[in-house]
């Protein structure tokens, strides 16, 4: 089973859009199609995005539909404990706990929308997506 890391700006888009790419793949998680890597530092960070003047103003997600969203993942989840961060995007610190996640989590796939992230490609072996490219990654694995 494919192991994957989903960036904070994928699971922010899953909560507040939930028809759209990063809803789909959470329901993928939700239905065990692939195995979902997180970390405390990744799920901080997503609690305080979602809480970001902007986002609330535009989508307004409440305090119990955001814990409720994070306490989901918690269940369908393996969490990471981090050990080491690397320090691969200095410009946006955040990114260096998601890279952590994967390479610590054996990750094959972190899936993100951040351009810091996915110009890398790849990171000690793991692949670096945009939600559209792992949806089809998840299409192709199924018809084989």
């Amino acid at each position: 089973m494919l192991k994957v890391v989903l960036d904070t700006n994928v699971l922010v888009s899953a909560l507040i859009m939930k028809q759209g790419k990063p809803g789909q793949i959470i329901a993928q998680a939700h239905e065990r199609t692939f195995s979902l890597l997180l970390a405390d530092g990744i799920l901080q960070e997503t609690r305080v995005a979602l809480h970001y003047k902007h986002i609330q103003k535009r989508f307004h997600p409440t305090d119990q539909s955001i814990e409720d969203f994070l306490s989901k993942l918690r269940v369908i989840c393996t969490m990471v404990v981090i050990q080491q961060i690397e320090k691969i995007i200095p410009q946006d610190p955040p990114d260096n706990i998601v890279l952590a996640c994967a390479v610590e989590g054996g990750a094959d796939y972190l899936v993100s929308g951040n351009l810091h992230l996915l110009d890398l490609k790849q990171h000690r072996g793991v692949k670096i997506v945009t939600p559209a490219q792992f949806l089809e990654i998840l299409k192709s694995t199924r018809s084989i």
